[in-house]
């Protein structure tokens, strides 16, 4: 499309004098005439040049590419200009939702005008910041360029095949510390409990043994004592179970679950196990079998990266069973959910005897500004804020009740904040590896 510029327009209040000429002057209205009918010439011939200049433009882009979330980053657009002559070039990008544009692009390598486009390809860094993880493909790239005359805009909207992928941001320092190249970075020496239960060597019995890990075949076969040592499990397997129903719709939980799955999964990696996924909500979307190495870690990412909230119930016994078929080692099984509501907290204790009498279960919730008790903190200012405070304790009281009664079915409930959820959540993960419990 063309549009007029504030050149045509001034040109064209020119004109309103050689119109009252004419009518005042008849003899006038000849010459007058002329010279309007030769501005709309060079005003029609000057728009079918701004037309063919805007043709000459194409842009390109690849068809995907990788960002991080809120990490600021660049659009590489190749805008490849097919005229003869070098060509002032205006370009904007309709970002999706959740990409915020920066104040202006910046080409690579710089120019003395950083949008004046000679013949040929040019590449044009489009700096934005991504706020909103998954995937969001590009809806328009704008072009304007102006007539050789300068009398029109020609404007062109570009609809390339672009998606901007937004993974999760793991760059925070407690998850950079698991890349560092020492075997243990930040953590202390402490003593271990038990004696593991994997098999390791046999050697002879020596004074102090007990008689419980004599090896009596090799004994018999040996003609004098010997024991069987032990070590503590490597390989296990550790799964993390994602609720991406309504429950994690708020804003904010579903990324945060996302964070501490993968984190998870680099702890794991870090400690020997071997990493699991599954994602739920009133059905089992997705099972990734619980395998070792950085090539299954960038597996469970592309799995979730683009993980989003239904706003359907979660389907507890659905998964438990789902579960319950797939899984044929005991395995650890950490839980991301909400358990806010009473009556899915209850079906979730019902239903949670299904695993827990073969695995080791921990249900992580995640604390809201709703479970506040009501001493905690400022007194209430209002009578709004003491029944928003009751409210708190009671759902705080719930929340307890509910943690007892899961104990009780060998399941334990921790509520944890999203601000610190990677750290609570490896926490819980590196307390049952030192009990040796799994």
């Amino acid at each position: 499309m063309i549009v007029p510029s504030h050149r045509l327009l001034c040109a064209a209040a020119l004109a309103l004098p050689a119109l009252t000429a004419a009518g005042l002057y008849p003899s006038l209205l000849a010459p007058c005439a002329a010279v309007l009918a030769i501005f709309a010439l060079v005003a029609i011939v000057d728009a079918l040049a701004a037309t063919h200049r805007i043709d000459a433009l194409r842009t390109t882009t690849p068809p995907s590419l990788r960002f991080t979330k809120d990490v600021p980053a660049v659009l590489p657009i190749t805008i490849e200009n097919r005229a003869t002559k070098p060509l002032l070039v205006q370009v904007a990008a309709t970002l999706p939702e959740g990409v915020e544009a920066a104040h202006s692009p910046n080409p690579q390598p710089p120019t003395p005008n950083p949008l004046f486009f000679p013949p040929g390809p040019f590449l044009l860094n489009y700096p934005f910041t991504p706020h909103l993880r998954g995937d969001h493909p590009l809806p328009a790239l704008h072009l304007e360029t102006s007539s050789p005359l300068g009398l029109w805009l020609a404007r062109a909207n570009h609809h390339p095949p672009f998606t901007f992928r937004v993974y999760p941001n793991l760059r925070d320092r407690a998850t950079a510390a698991l890349f560092l190249k020492t075997a243990d970075p930040g953590l202390r020496m402490r003593r271990q409990v038990g004696k593991g239960r994997e098999f390791d060597n046999l050697r002879q019995y020596l004074a102090g043994d007990t008689y419980e890990d004599i090896h009596w075949k090799a004994t018999a076969r040996r003609g004098f004592p010997v024991v069987k040592l032990y070590r503590v499990e490597h390989a296990q397997e550790v799964y993390a179970v994602i609720d991406s129903s309504r429950l994690s719709a708020r804003e904010g939980i579903l990324d945060s679950y996302v964070n501490a799955a993968l984190h998870l999964a680099l702890v794991a990696e870090r400690q020997g196990d071997r990493f699991g996924l599954v994602t739920f909500s009133d059905r089992t979307h997705r099972f990734l079998r619980a395998r070792g190495g950085m090539d299954h870690f960038r597996l469970c990412r592309e799995t979730i990266y683009n993980l989003r909230a239904q706003r359907v119930s979660p389907d507890f016994r659905e998964v438990f069973t789902s579960l319950q078929l797939n899984l044929r080692r005991r395995s650890l099984l950490v839980f991301f959910t909400s358990l806010d509501d009473a009556l899915l907290a209850e079906t979730f204790e019902r239903e949670v005897p299904l695993v827990a009498r073969r695995h080791l279960v921990v249900v992580n919730v995640t604390r809201t500004s709703a479970m506040r008790q009501l001493f905690t903190g400022a007194p209430p200012e209002s009578l709004d804020a003491l029944y928003e405070g009751l409210a708190g304790q009671m759902l705080s009281n719930r929340m307890r009740t509910l943690a007892l009664a899961l104990q009780n079915r060998g399941v334990k409930l921790a509520v944890v904040d999203p601000e610190r959820i990677k750290i609570e959540v490896t926490a819980g993960y590196l307390e049952v590896k030192r009990r040796q419990v799994l």
